[in-house]
């Protein structure tokens, strides 16, 4: 696993974790949002988060029930290539 898509996947899994109070163990990174039974708007939530958080613009269409907890990390890491310097954290 690239290490640059450690930090976002580490986020996703903690968000999925705490939001839909999905077990540790069913988060792994090939896991997909059907698998782990996340209907579109859980998926919505999830990438306007993802967006909010990290600084960048991440397309919703994009998400789907066959996407990887990877796969979205690899969204993002792309998403703060484009923006060229790592994008920007929340604050707080």
């Amino acid at each position: 696993m690239d290490a640059r898509s450690q930090e976002p996947l580490a986020f996703v899994t903690d968000f999925l974790a705490r939001t839909f109070s999905l077990p540790a163990q069913r988060l792994a990174p090939e896991a997909t949002f059907s698998s782990l039974d996340l209907d579109s708007i859980a998926q919505v939530e999830l990438f306007v988060t993802l967006s909010d958080h990290f600084g960048i613009q991440l397309d919703d269409s994009r998400a789907d029930g066959e996407l990887t907890l990877q796969q979205t990390a690899d969204l993002v890491v792309t998403g703060l290539a484009d923006v060229g310097q790592g994008g920007r954290p929340a604050q707080g």
